[in-house]
């Protein structure tokens, strides 16, 4: 799907909105994952993996004592007060020890090999052993099996031991380390740019002049960025000028993601659209029936770049990265086909005024688990698309597709969780 508007009308004309489906669709049409690379495994926490990990061995590699005790024959322990002598002593990390003979018993540790012939064992606590150690009374009735796991019971070689994508945290570098990996493909780091445009902007830490503000979209949306799992160059700001518009949005196009943040609505110095189509960018839409967030743009560049125009307001950024450039992000990575976030169901706190304006709304909300009521979710007070205090103060977006209908305490809610549970 392609603008049809030229660049000199681009977002000056009235043109038709998409519904969030119709975005969403658009911006999942085309993604393609990055290329793949071998890193360490100590090198690949926090990467994605590209291909399966598999056991190289049985996982365990042998029948392994599970417990302190004896390990025993069952045949000789039928009954509880078998006498039997004990042979020997099994630890963690021996070679197994020769086959166990009729009424004999070897002393095991957990993890060690379960000698050949034994098939039970009994735990210290059922055992008298005797002064000398040379015999042990078994008071109890040994079971084949108990206490040992058998060989390749977890894992047998060849087995699937982390299925792709997924990210590589501390329990899966482990686990890849069981199955016997020290090297895991993994995708390339993904870049992205960002950009954001506005005079009135000042970089954090320089002092404003009136009618300045401080420029907090760049590095809240880096932060959104690495979460999603991309690499940011550091954020620039333009001035709302074309020919600064033209020099930093084409350094930003050598990445495979861009975002350029503001100067996407229908104001004369919202400038960003017409640039980026001269520079060769091709317009899916521009203008999404949602709120905040309805100037959102997306399309792709001349050598196939992923680029979001999006609101100036932080809010509306901020949603609009979580609605879809989180999609391409992890597209991008392997995680396909490339997906809207999850969203999960909760009930809501209170009631929720309804709205005059007909847009599925998003709405900074809290959300906590009940232990009657499961999941509970309240908005937070929320002043508008610029309210970054609000924003702050939420862990999920409250999502209403028709706001314009009341909704009372206790009614069922979608939510979309900002949380690390909600990245998978």
């Amino acid at each position: 799907m392609t603008s049809k508007n030229t660049a000199a009308t681009w977002g000056k004309e009235p043109h038709g909105l998409l519904t969030l489906t119709e975005a969403w669709g658009a911006v999942a049409a085309d993604v393609i994952p990055v290329g793949m690379t071998s890193v360490a495994l100590r090198d690949a926490v926090g990467r994605i993996l590209a291909r399966p990990v598999t056991a190289q061995l049985d996982d365990p590699a042998f029948d392994k004592a599970v417990m302190d005790g004896f390990a025993v024959r069952s045949t000789d322990c039928e009954a509880p007060g078998a006498v039997l002598g004990v042979v020997g002593l099994a630890a963690a990390g021996d070679a197994p020890a020769n086959e166990l003979g009729a009424m004999l018993a070897v002393r095991i540790n957990t993890g060690a090999p379960v000698p050949p012939g034994a098939d039970a064992i009994v735990k210290v606590e059922d055992t008298t052993p005797s002064t000398d150690g040379l015999t042990v009374r078994i008071n109890t009735v040994a079971r084949p099996g108990q206490h040992i796991t058998p060989q390749g019971d977890i894992k047998h070689q060849g087995d699937v031991v982390l299925s792709a994508p997924i990210r590589l945290e501390a329990a899966q570098i482990a686990a890849a380390a069981a199955g016997g990996a020290d090297h895991v493909e993994v995708y390339e780091p993904l870049r992205a740019a960002v950009v954001t445009t506005g005079n009135e902007l000042v970089p954090i830490g320089k002092p404003r002049k009136p009618g300045q503000i401080t420029e907090t979209n760049g590095p809240m949306l880096a932060a959104l960025l690495r979460r999603f799992g991309a690499e940011p160059d550091e954020p620039v700001i333009a001035c709302d000028k074309t020919d600064d518009l033209k020099r930093l949005l084409g350094q930003a196009l050598a990445r495979p993601v861009v975002l350029a943040v503001g100067g996407m609505s229908m104001g004369t110095l919202d400038l960003v659209p017409q640039v980026f189509e001269e520079l060769g960018v091709r317009w899916a839409f521009h203008g999404v029936s949602l709120k905040p967030g309805k100037p959102v743009a997306y399309g792709r560049g001349p050598d196939g770049q992923h680029v979001f125009g999006l609101p100036g307001n932080p809010v509306s950024a901020f949603v609009c990265a979580w609605l879809f450039v989180r999609m391409v992000v992890r597209g991008l990575q392997g995680f396909l086909p490339a997906a809207p976030p999850p969203r999960w169901r909760a009930t809501l706190a209170g009631p929720i005024e309804p709205s005059r304006d007909p847009r599925p709304l998003f709405v900074p909300a809290r959300v906590w688990n009940d232990a009657e009521q499961g999941m509970i979710a309240e908005p937070c007070k929320w002043h508008g698309s610029s309210d970054l205090f609000a924003l702050a103060d939420a862990n999920a977006l409250l999502f209403r597709p028709t706001p314009t209908k009341a909704a009372e305490a206790g009614d069922p809610v979608d939510v979309i969780l900002m949380t690390d549970a909600a990245q998978a």
